[in-house]
């Protein structure tokens, strides 16, 4: 059997041929999204799949995608983080008011609030940490979600996972956050 001797030139050029397909392989495996009815953009730098849309009535539509980089285990149980994007459009009132009716439908426990930074346009949103325990199937959840207005279309943008995997997949969610584009 006969060796083939590559010159070093020869070496560098596929050296940098591996780093390239290497690189592109990480650029493909980011997917980005644009939110239905506006123009904002977010990235999944990680494996994420679209799992369902649901239509509340005729102006809100709900998204949902779920996490499927690795397997999440807490307390014996797996956890299946998940992007709930609520998309209410025609909307004319205040975005306070529909972040306290959203709460209202929907109690949870505030760990932190902002008005500004991670998630949010330069200016018009909120954002929270929150948690909850939901009373069906007894299991605590901890959430990353801001809520912000483009024109009359409200967004729920909504990060979440079981409170024993949260501490996994905060990195995660906060790059989607820092992904957002209004």
């Amino acid at each position: 059997m006969k060796t083939i001797k590559m010159s070093n030139p020869c070496k560098k050029g596929l050296a940098l041929l591996v780093l390239l397909m290497i690189a592109m392989a990480g650029c493909m495996a980011q997917t980005q999204v644009t939110i239905p009815g506006t123009k904002v953009k977010y990235t999944f730098p990680g494996k994420w799949n679209y799992l369902k849309a649901d239509k509340v009535d005729k102006n809100t539509t709900v998204y949902v995608y779920y996490y499927s980089g690795r397997i999440l285990v807490s307390k014996g149980d797996t956890a299946l983080p998940n992007l709930r994007v609520r998309v209410r459009k025609n909307y004319t009132g205040e975005l306070f008011d529909y972040v306290y009716d959203r709460y209202t439908a929907e109690p949870y426990q505030s760990l932190a609030d902002y008005t500004n930074g991670l998630g949010l346009p330069k200016s018009g949103g909120m954002g929270y940490i929150g948690a909850y325990t939901n009373l069906g199937n007894k299991k605590d959840y901890q959430f990353r979600m801001v809520y912000f207005k483009t024109q009359n279309t409200i967004v729920e943008f909504r990060l979440e996972t079981t409170r024993g995997t949260y501490k996994d997949m905060e990195k995660e969610f906060e790059a989607i956050l820092r992904s957002l584009t209004f």
